[in-house]
């Protein structure tokens, strides 16, 4: 399954990666009701940043609340803060389940940070989130 890439930007801190080794980050975050992860593996090679990312997403729903949960990928551009906000993932069945899957990234623009969003909704209206960078 691709994720397909959003527009918008929002100011967030974020570490960058410089690297050109394939390596496996992971950034996790926790607000009211929910909590998620995302695992990248970074691809090798001279131009990786313009390669296949691998992606893993989880979220868990932590309240008997009655709203739902998602999860959505978040990335930067090679030479920009600009935040891409890629599709959100839904849980919809409640309390104490997860959703988990596995995905990839690529743009032809690069990705230089990878970073997760985690959110509790009220059917289209996002009541609270938080977000992580790896």
């Amino acid at each position: 399954m691709r994720i397909a890439a959003g527009f918008a930007a929002a100011a967030v801190a974020t570490i960058a990666f410089s690297g050109q080794a394939s390596a496996a980050e992971t950034a996790s975050c926790s607000t009211t009701g929910a909590r998620g992860s995302m695992g990248a593996t970074y691809p090798t090679g001279d131009n990786w940043q313009y390669a296949e990312f691998k992606i893993a997403l989880s979220v868990t729903d932590t309240a008997a609340d009655g709203h739902h949960v998602a999860v959505r990928l978040l990335t930067k551009a090679i030479g920009t803060d600009a935040v891409t906000k890629w599709s959100w993932h839904s849980l919809l069945t409640g309390k104490g389940d997860t959703l988990t899957l596995s995905t990839t990234a690529q743009t032809s623009w690069g990705i230089w940070a990878t970073g997760v969003e985690v959110a509790r909704f009220e059917g289209d209206t996002k009541l609270n989130s938080c977000t992580d960078w790896s």
